[in-house]
C-alpha cells in the first residue's frame, strides 16, 4: 500500500483508539521520502510547561507498505509520542521505557515493534524517489 496522509491519521485514529485508549492528541502528519527512515515523531517542549506543541508523525512514502508493517511503524512512533505527551520521555529515545512499552504491547497484542526497523526488506513503490547511487554507497 502506498501511504498518504489521510492513510496514516486514519490508522492513527483506529490505534490511538485501540492501544492508547484515545489518549493522544492528533498530530500533523506528513510524508517522509526516505529509505533509511520507516517512520519519524517529533514535537517541541515547552520550557517550564508540562505540555507539547508542534507534534508531527511521519511515514516514508519510498516503500510499498504491507499491513503489519505499517501498522508497527506507527505504534511504534505513537509510542514515543505517548512516552513524552505524559512526560516519561522527553528525549523521544529508545531507553527503558520505550523497551518496556513496547515490550508490553508485543506481548498482549501480539505485534513486532522493536527499537529500529530493517527496511532493506521491503518493496520499493513504483513511485518512489530516486536516490543517487553515491548515497546509496554510503548509506545503504
Amino acid at each position: 500500500m502506498e501511504v498518504t496522509e489521510q492513510i496514516i491519521e486514519q490508522k492513527f485514529r483506529e490505534y490511538n483508539e485501540e492501544y492508547f485508549n484515545s489518549e493522544l492528541p492528533l498530530p500533523r502528519f506528513g510524508l517522509l521520502k526516505s529509505y533509511t527512515t520507516c517512520g519519524y515523531f517529533s514535537c517541541n517542549k515547552i520550557v517550564g510547561r508540562r505540555r507539547l506543541r508542534g507534534q508531527r508523525l511521519d511515514i516514508s512514502v519510498y516503500y510499498d507498505w504491507e499491513e503489519e508493517a505499517l501498522k508497527n511503524v506507527i505504534i511504534h512512533e505513537m509510542i514515543h509520542y505517548f512516552l513524552a505527551h505524559k512526560h516519561i520521555d522527553n528525549g523521544l529515545t529508545h531507553g527503558d521505557a520505550f523497551k518496556e512499552m513496547s515490550g508490553k504491547f508485543n506481548r498482549e497484542h501480539g505485534l513486532n515493534i522493536s527499537e529500529k526497523v530493517d527496511c532493506r526488506g521491503f518493496r520499493k513503490t513504483k513511485n518512489a524517489p530516486r536516490i543517487s547511487w553515491f548515497f546509496t554507497q554510503i548509506f545503504y
